[in-house]
Order: C-alpha cells, then structure tokens, then sequence
C-alpha cells in the first residue's frame, strides 16, 4: 500500500507539471560533496558556511570528502547524481581546470551553479628569508639567466596554471615544480628547496602571517583586505588578474524554485554578515554572484583556463 501511494504521489506531481514535494524541499539530511580530502580550500569553505546554511535551510548538511584524481573522483560522484537538490558540490575553478586539461569527460555545462560565494587571490611567495625582496627582483633573476623554481599544487592544478600565466605575464622563465599538494609546496619554499610558491592566497595565509614567507605579488585587480600589505601584479606593471573562487553547484536539472531555495539562503547569510568576519579570517572575501551573471562568470573563466592550459601544453 505504501509503495502504491508513493506512485500515485508521483504521477500527481508529474500531473501539475513539478518536482515531487519541491516546494517544501528539503525534507531530508542534503549531502554535500566535497573533491578534496578535509583540510583543503574547498572543506573548509563548506565547513564554515554548514551551521548557516542548516540553519537557514532547517536541514542536516552532510559533508562528504571524496578526494581523488585533483577532484575528478568527487565531481564525477555529483555530476551522476540525481537533480533533486539532496547531492550538490562545493564547486571551484578546480573544475574548470580539468575541463580544460581534457583530464574528465565532464564539461562544466553539466552542472547548475547555484552560487560563486567566496574569492581568493593566487599569490606568488618566497621565503621568509629569500634574497627576492619584491616581484621585480624575482623576474629580474629570472630573465637573466638565474633559474628560478616555483612549487605548486599538483601537475595540471589551477595553481600550476596560475604559475605558467605569472611566467607569461611577467616575461620570466620559471621551472615549475609540482608538489602532491600546498602543503608540500609551501614546505619547499620555507625549506629553501625552491625560490618561490604559488598557490591561493587563503592557504597561504598561515605561513605569511607567521613571517615563514612573504609575499610578493596577488593576483586581484585591487589589493585585498585579508592581505592589505601584498600589491597586485597590476600596480607593478602586469596585466594579470586571477581569482580562486568557491560556491555551490547541482547535476543539471536542478529544478528552479530548488536552486531560488539555496539562493535565498545564501543571500540571507551575506545580507545578515554572519560569513563574512569568517570569510575574512580565511583570507578570503565574501563576492557572490548568481543567475545569469553567475553563468557568464563561469563561461568567462572557463574561457581563460582553457587558454591559460593551452599555454601550459606547449
């Protein structure tokens, strides 16, 4: 009996032409996938806004790490999910990069963007100790013979990327060295094992607080108020702006007034300034962006790794 009311509920749902109880979504605990192992950009973005968003969305939010691949593993978990709005991903520009690397069979048009909510720059680091007291001593070297060894994050990772863009933008010739992940790479450049790190400006932040490394260059367009002390490549002479962001996406399909749902809990958090102090102490910035000119930024950046990986191909 039960299953039969269950299908009779269905086909009355599909009689008025909507989603199966979307307008009092959610009724359940909503899983939340994570590509990265805990610790990273990604988690700790989620983890700080889970306690809002449940208590805006008056549902459990379960975080789930599912590492692997550079996020290919998790992604692809969430891109064959269904679209009901109880699987959704912590989305970043790390799903763009490998879309542009042809690393996954995924496009980014595979997914519903709900909301870009956080932004970071990419920062070019030394060590606290380096003999590079600013960018222009570093590209200097670099373009007079000296090699200059960066470590990043992964082979193929929107920091690696980011990197071959400084190399390009500045004229300088860097070794780039790949590390498993930032904290490899952050330890060979306070270790003295490479002359520079790029990586976002939020994981980064620990070390650059403490002294271990300084900071010679973001890559915003303006300077940023989580490190108001390191200038831009722009106020140095480079036409580079680059931003790590973070949000929300769906498998697409995401019925509307689902995602108007999570739109209007997001909206709520920034409007209230509950995310923001947290945000700040991440060293990221609350910038949020939904809709149409949420698709165009993402298309626009998708846009600018492809051609920031072509380079990196030659």
């Amino acid at each position: 009996m039960k299953k039969l009311l269950s299908t009779l509920t269905l086909a009355a749902a599909m009689v008025v032409g909507g989603p199966v109880l979307a307008d009092d979504y959610p009724t359940k605990s909503i899983d939340m996938i994570v590509p990265f192992s805990a610790g990273g950009g990604n988690d700790t973005f989620v983890r700080a806004l889970q306690p809002l968003l449940e208590k805006q969305l008056g549902e459990d939010l379960v975080i789930r790490n599912i590492p692997g691949g550079g996020g290919a593993v998790g992604m692809s978990r969430a891109v064959a999910s269904k679209a009901d709005g109880y699987t959704l991903l912590a989305a970043s520009n790390a799903m763009l990069t490998l879309e542009a690397m042809g690393n996954v069979p995924f496009k980014h048009t595979d997914f519903d963007f709900i909301a870009k909510v956080i932004e970071e720059p990419y920062v070019i680091a030394v060590g606290g100790d380096s003999q590079y007291a600013n960018l222009e001593d570093l590209v200097n070297a670099a373009t007079s013979g000296t090699t200059i060894k960066v470590g990043v994050s992964g082979v193929g990772s929107s920091a690696h990327i980011a990197a071959v863009a400084m190399a390009n933008r500045t004229g300088a010739e860097f070794n780039i060295i790949p590390y498993p992940g930032g904290s490899e790479a952050i330890s060979a450049a306070m270790g003295g094992h490479v002359d520079a790190v790029v990586l976002g400006g939020a994981e980064l932040r620990s070390a650059l607080q403490s002294g271990r490394l300084k900071a010679l260059a973001m890559s915003y367009a303006e300077r940023s108020d989580s490190l108001p002390d390191v200038p831009t490549f722009q106020e140095q002479g480079y036409d580079l702006t680059l931003t790590v962001w973070r949000g929300i996406a769906a498998p697409k399909g995401l019925p509307a007034d689902v995602e108007k749902r999570w739109v209007e809990a997001i909206k709520q958090i920034v409007a209230d300034g509950s995310y923001e102090e947290t945000a700040k102490n991440l060293g990221t910035q609350v910038s949020p962006l939904y809709g149409d000119e949420l698709d165009a930024f993402i298309d626009q950046s998708a846009d600018v790794m492809r051609e920031a990986a072509g380079d990196l191909a030659k």
